[in-house]
């Protein structure tokens, strides 16, 4: 991976910018360090933190080097799409191995296996172009409609406790 970067310092480097103005010339290194923080998708005000660069700067300089830049994102997807395939691979093997130890597998939270093979499943739709676009999220600890209904009733309960009776009397509003 540190072999990929390469591409971006290789730009500034080939860009031959001579002139003092251009943050090529003046500080290559940041030029260098902005430019990959842009591409792993950092926002600017933290690259203007740490390289010290002014928003003209550095808006001038990712326009130079954009073919750098759309180079240095294929190599960080194509690493992604390795990474994922080696997680695959490690995640098949940690299957079958809880497949075939029943002890280890009793320790394994159901929620987290059906969690991750729904994902897993998910993935696998998105990759045939047949992902749903159904967002399932689980959340825990929130009351249901019976245990709100059950609150709402303890609280009229406690208001009724409170309560002074009021007797109330009709009265006409004839003018007599």
């Amino acid at each position: 991976m540190a072999k990929s970067k390469g591409v971006i310092a290789k730009s500034v480097q080939d860009a031959g910018i001579d002139d003092r103005r251009y943050v090529e010339a003046k500080k290559p290194k940041e030029a260098v360090r902005a430019l990959e923080m842009i591409a792993d998708g950092a926002s600017y005000l933290s690259i203007m933190d740490e390289t010290g660069l002014g928003w003209e700067g550095l808006i001038a300089l990712k326009h130079r080097h954009a073919g750098a830049l759309d180079k240095r994102r294929q190599q960080l997807a194509n690493d992604g799409f390795l990474q994922t395939e080696k997680i695959r691979y490690i995640a098949d093997k940690k299957l079958n191995m809880l497949a075939e130890d029943d002890d280890a597998l009793r320790k394994v939270s159901i929620k987290d296996l059906i969690l991750a093979g729904a994902i897993s499943q998910d993935k696998s739709f998105d990759a045939m172009g047949e992902g749903t676009k159904v967002t399932v999220e689980h959340k825990g600890g929130q009351p249901s409609i019976a245990d709100a209904m059950k609150m709402i009733q303890e609280a009229r309960n406690a208001l009724q406790k409170e309560a002074v009776p009021v007797e109330a009397v009709e009265v006409s509003s004839d003018p007599v």
